[in-house]
């Protein structure tokens, strides 16, 4: 059975000629082997170097990557959009006829065009992954058109797979985003463990993701500025990048604390990063379900994070996380605080419950579901 995947997850060409995209996405394709005997991939092929978080595709045999033409952007930019679209569909459709079943990955700027054409150009079953937060109160356009095709265009019989509860049509799916194998899900055990207690030795606070205003970087940095003496902080590592990433290292530096900006990294060392760090922070302004909240839970890193869409379903306040009251440094420094305030037997004892929850988030875990309430659904 052969997969056909649509995305915009950004492909990159090597120095060796040897195609990557992002970590996570490559991962969840690789595993997807398990279930397919083929899948291709087709993705817009980027200009440059790929960024330390790209990983090559595990298996060429049996994984193709076709490259689409890359789109969107600011401004002017958005033409791309219509001016590639001819293009890209002449692909769309040459993957499609090699597929039993497609898999489009949305929002996506060439969701556009790509939702129409698998309706009304397209016999194959397909299944819509949504990926982003369904509940933006400030959804760009482009998806907020997105998001009303799925809930008043699409097909009776074609299921939405997306982060949370939102809809009462049954072809709606919350689904789980995974995150790591079922033998790194049982490995991140040893990292609660070896977790020392932050009251004695100071508190490991960590962030993965863009650097930039929307995911909350400067309310983390003014949030350091105000934490009391009575919560010590050992050190904050920001994992990720950003145009913005200067003027972050900067301010970091008039601090009197040990902050790391460590840029992009594999999922090896993000992972390691998490086991070191007592609490994620991450005040976005807007998500769907990020994995490495999923990842810092397997990991004893507490999640402190903004109550936006689907997070509430997976993030009860003071219970096994805390939900910042609303996105100011101030509600950032009091969930710091209350996190603080828990003894070490009550820490482990949240950390023990979280990695139970974590086991949803395993490729295995995923792949059932995926069997249970699409595939056998859509090619029975």
């Amino acid at each position: 059975m052969t997969l056909c995947i649509i995305s915009h997850t950004e492909h990159y060409q090597d120095e060796n000629g040897i195609i990557k995209a992002w970590g996570s996405t490559v991962t969840e394709i690789n595993h997807l082997l398990g279930i397919f005997d083929r899948i291709i991939h087709l993705a817009p092929l980027h200009e440059g170097q790929p960024p330390k978080s790209s990983l090559a595709y595990a298996d060429t045999d049996n994984i193709t990557f076709i490259p689409l033409k890359p789109s969107g952007g600011k401004g002017l930019q958005k033409l791309s959009l219509a001016w590639n679209a001819i293009s890209n569909l002449k692909q769309i459709q040459k993957g499609i006829e090699q597929a039993d079943i497609i898999q489009f990955r949305a929002p996506t700027g060439m969701g556009l065009y790509v939702l129409p054409f698998l309706k009304y150009f397209n016999s194959k079953p397909y299944w819509v992954k949504y990926a982003g937060n369904w509940v933006d109160p400030e959804m760009p356009l482009g998806n907020r058109l997105q998001k009303k095709w799925l809930q008043n265009y699409i097909e009776s019989e074609t299921q939405v797979t997306y982060n949370g509860s939102w809809e009462s049509k049954p072809q709606f799916l919350s689904f789980d985003n995974p995150c790591f194998t079922y033998e790194t899900y049982t490995e991140a055990k040893s990292a609660l463990e070896v977790k020392s207690d932050p009251q004695r030795g100071g508190w490991a606070l960590c962030f993965v993701g863009a650097l930039n205003e929307h995911k909350g970087v400067s309310l983390i940095l003014e949030a350091l500025k105000e934490i009391p003496k009575s919560m010590p902080v050992k050190s904050v590592h920001f994992v990720g990048d950003g145009s913005n990433r200067l003027e972050y290292e900067k301010q970091a530096e008039q601090m009197p604390l040990d902050i790391q900006f460590h840029g992009f990294l594999p999922k090896p060392e993000v992972h390691g990063i998490l086991a070191q760090s007592d609490a994620l922070i991450l005040p976005s302004k807007s998500e769907g379900f990020p994995k490495v909240v999923g990842e810092a839970m397997a990991y004893g890193c507490v999640p402190v994070v903004s109550k936006v869409s689907c997070i509430e379903d997976y993030i009860t306040d003071g219970d096994n996380g805390f939900l910042l009251k609303e996105l100011s440094a101030k509600a950032l420094v009091q969930s710091l605080l209350q996190l603080s305030g828990l003894t070490n037997s009550e820490l482990n004892e949240l950390r023990l419950k979280n990695y139970t929850f974590a086991q949803r988030f395993t490729y295995a875990y995923y792949y059932k579901a995926l069997n249970e309430k699409i595939l056998n659904v859509r090619l029975r």
